[in-house]
C-alpha cells in the first residue's frame, strides 16, 4: 500500500456562479490541469492538505469505484505524489510558457528593474460594480524570476531554462534559488508560468497550459439568479442599467461593441457598417428598389453605435448608387440606453423616432417597416419552462407537456419524443415574432442576430448581472414559419463575411485593464474592443519595445479568446414577409 502526499503545486478552487450550487475543484499550478472534485475525493484531499499521507492500494482504488477513477486521474496528473517524489521532476522535460489567459505583464524601468503588473489569480469576479474592478498590483520581480519569465516563451523546457540560469550545475533541481523563483512564478496568486509536454497546445488559449483557474464569483445579480419571470427581466432593463458604456465595456460586451471600430476582420469596416452591407442586398431585403426610402426599426439599440454605423454606411451606399434613404427608428426598454442613443444619434435619428417599449409587446400604430433589425437583443427576452407531467406514460405517448411554455410547444410543435424531460422555450422571442410580423410591410424583412444554435435547447448564461438564455433557432424558425415567414438561417460569420484568420489580441477586459495600467504611463489607452495584431503594433509597439513589455499575446479570431463573445456562437435568422 503506497503512501501519497498532495503536491505543493496543487491548488483548490471554487465556482460560485451557478445558483444555489458551489462546484469544488483542484488544479496543478504548473500544468493548469483542472478537475471538478467528487465529494469523497475532496474530503481525502483536504486531509492531505493538512499533511496527512493517503495510503492507497490498487484494490482500494478499485473498491472506490468512480472516486477511485478520479484518484487515478489525480495520480497521473501528479496532484497526488508518491511520498518522496520531487514535485518538479516530471516538469524538467516540459516546455514552459506564459499562459495566455493570465493578463500579467512585465516591463523594465530606466534602471533595469523588472516590474510585474498583475491582478490576483486567486479569484475572478463577473459583472463587477463600478468600485469592483480588479486591483492592479505592481511589484518588483526577483531577478531570477524575471529571467525565467522572460525565457518562458514556449520554446524551451524547464530543464533548459534551469541550465541557462545555472551553467555550472546544469538542470539542477537542488538549486534553492531556482526553486524559489518557480514558486514565486507559479503560486496561486500569480500563475505566471505553466508547463506542457505538448508544444502544439501552446497556441490554443483553452488548453491547460494557458489556463489560470480561479475561484469564480458574481459581484451582482439583478434580483434572484433563479428568478426568470418576465417582470424581473423587464425590471432589470428599466432600472438595472445606469451607465451604457460601463455595461458594454465591463459587464456584457457584445459582438457589436467589440467591433465598433473599423476592423481588419471585417474588411476595414466596423460591425454596424458591415451589417448594413450584408443586409442591404436584394437577396436579404426584397423591398430594395421599390421605394426611394426604407423605413427601418432597430429593436434594442445598445449604446447607439450600431445605428450610427448602419445609417452612415447606408448613406454612403445611397450616394454612390442613388439608393434609398433610411427613415431609422429605435425601440428600447432601458432609459439609460435610450439616453445614450439620443446623445450619439442626435444628427441622424429624430427624437420622435425613439420609442420606449417592451419589444415582446411593442405596438407602434401607424408604422409599417420595410426592415426590422434585432441585433444581440432577443436573448434578454423572457423564457418559459416546460416539463413532462409526472406519472404519465411516455413510452405509450400518453404524456403531455406542462409548464408556462407548454402552450407554445403545442402550438408550434417544438418538441419531439427525444426532447429532454424539462427544458426552456424562448417564449419572449416567439412573441416578438408576432409583433414584428404585424409591423412589417408586405415584402419586409426581419433580421435577427443572437447566440444559440439550430437544434440546441436554451441554456442560461451565468456570468452576467441579469438572466439571459441562448436561442433555439430551430424553434424560432418553426414559429416564424407558422406565422408565414420565409426563413434562412446563417452563421454570423457567413452573414458578415468575417475573416476569422486575423490575429487579434488575446484576452478579455482584465487584459486590457493591465495593459492600460502600463500604457497610461505613456499617455496611451486601448479601448475595450477587439484589437488586431497589426492595429496593436501600430498603437503600442513604439512604447512596448523600449521598455521590454512582455506578457501579451495574439491568437487567430476563430480561437475565440478575445474581448467580447465568441463569434462562432452567433447565428443570423433572416425572415421575409411575403
Amino acid at each position: 500500500m503506497a503512501p501519497y502526499l498532495l503536491s505543493p503545486y496543487a491548488h483548490f478552487v471554487e465556482n460560485h456562479l451557478f445558483p444555489n450550487t458551489i462546484q469544488y475543484g483542484i488544479f496543478h499550478q504548473l500544468s493548469g490541469e483542472v478537475f471538478e472534485l467528487r465529494e469523497r475525493v475532496r474530503t481525502l484531499l483536504l486531509a492531505a492538505r493538512l499533511g496527512n499521507r493517503l495510503s492507497l492500494s490498487e484494490a482500494d482504488l478499485d473498491n472506490l469505484a468512480e472516486d477511485g477513477v478520479q484518484l487515478r486521474q489525480l495520480l497521473r496528473s501528479e496532484i497526488l505524489l508518491p511520498d518522496g517524489r520531487d514535485p518538479l521532476l516530471t516538469f524538467v522535460d516540459q516546455y514552459v510558457a506564459r499562459p495566455r489567459q493570465n493578463p500579467a505583464l512585465v516591463y523594465r524601468t530606466d534602471t533595469g528593474e523588472a516590474l510585474l503588473v498583475r491582478i490576483s489569480m486567486k479569484y475572478a469576479v463577473y459583472a463587477p460594480n463600478k468600485d469592483g474592478l480588479p486591483k492592479i498590483v505592481e511589484e518588483k520581480m526577483p531577478l531570477l524570476a524575471a529571467d525565467i519569465f522572460l525565457a518562458a516563451d514556449g520554446t524551451r523546457t524547464l530543464g533548459e531554462i534551469f541550465e541557462s540560469q545555472d551553467k555550472d550545475c546544469g538542470a539542477n533541481l537542488e538549486n534553492r534559488g531556482l526553486r524559489d523563483a518557480i514558486e514565486f512564478l507559479s503560486d496561486g496568486e500569480r500563475q505566471l508560468i505553466k508547463c506542457t509536454a505538448q508544444p502544439d497546445d501552446l497556441a490554443d488559449p483553452f488548453k491547460p497550459v494557458n489556463l489560470v483557474p480561479r475561484d469564480l464569483y458574481h459581484a451582482s445579480k439583478w434580483n434572484s439568479p433563479s428568478d426568470i419571470s418576465p417582470e424581473t427581466i423587464i425590471d432589470f432593463h428599466l432600472h438595472g442599467i445606469s451607465d451604457a458604456s460601463w455595461e458594454f465595456d465591463l459587464v456584457e460586451p457584445t459582438v457589436n461593441h467589440g467591433f465598433r471600430f473599423p476592423s481588419e476582420a471585417l474588411g476595414g469596416f466596423d460591425y454596424g457598417s458591415r451589417f448594413c452591407i450584408s443586409t442591404l442586398r436584394p437577396e436579404v431585403l426584397p423591398a430594395l428598389g421599390h421605394s426611394e426610402h426604407l423605413d427601418v426599426l432597430e429593436v434594442g439599440g445598445g449604446t447607439g453605435s450600431f445605428a450610427r454605423s448602419f445609417i452612415r454606411q447606408a448613406q454612403e451606399q445611397g450616394a454612390a448608387s442613388n439608393g434609398p434613404r433610411l427613415n431609422y427608428h429605435i425601440l428600447d426598454l432601458s432609459p439609460a440606453l435610450i439616453q445614450s442613443q439620443k446623445a450619439l444619434l442626435s444628427e441622424l435619428v429624430p427624437d420622435s423616432n425613439h420609442f420606449q417599449q417592451d419589444a415582446t409587446e411593442f405596438d407602434l400604430p401607424g408604422h409599417k417597416f420595410d426592415l426590422i433589425i434585432a441585433n444581440e437583443v432577443i436573448a434578454d427576452f423572457p423564457m418559459a419552462s416546460v416539463w413532462r407531467a409526472e406519472g404519465n406514460d411516455a413510452e405509450n405517448k400518453s404524456w403531455r407537456w406542462q409548464g408556462d411554455g407548454a402552450p407554445l410547444v403545442e402550438e408550434y410543435d417544438l418538441a419531439e419524443e427525444t426532447a429532454p424531460n424539462a427544458f426552456f422555450v424562448n417564449a419572449g422571442a416567439l412573441r416578438f415574432l408576432h409583433r414584428a410580423w404585424e409591423h412589417l410591410a408586405p415584402g419586409g424583412t426581419l433580421v435577427i442576430s443572437e447566440y444559440g444554435a439550430a437544434q440546441r435547447y436554451p441554456a442560461p448564461s451565468y456570468h452576467l448581472n441579469h438572466e439571459e438564455f441562448s436561442i433555439h433557432f430551430g424553434h424560432l424558425a418553426a414559429g416564424a414559419h407558422k406565422l408565414g415567414f420565409d426563413s434562412r438561417l446563417l452563421t454570423l460569420k457567413e452573414f458578415l463575411a468575417l475573416d476569422d484568420q486575423v490575429f487579434v489580441l488575446d484576452g478579455r477586459e482584465e487584459h486590457i485593464l493591465c495593459l492600460n495600467h502600463v500604457l497610461g504611463k505613456f499617455g496611451v489607452q486601448l479601448p475595450y474592443a477587439v484589437i488586431s495584431k497589426s492595429e496593436f503594433e501600430a498603437r503600442v509597439q513604439e512604447i512596448a519595445t523600449p521598455i521590454g513589455l512582455i506578457g501579451f499575446s495574439f491568437s487567430q479570431l476563430w480561437r475565440g479568446y478575445h474581448f467580447g463573445p465568441r463569434i462562432d456562437d452567433f447565428m443570423v435568422l433572416i425572415l421575409n414577409k411575403p
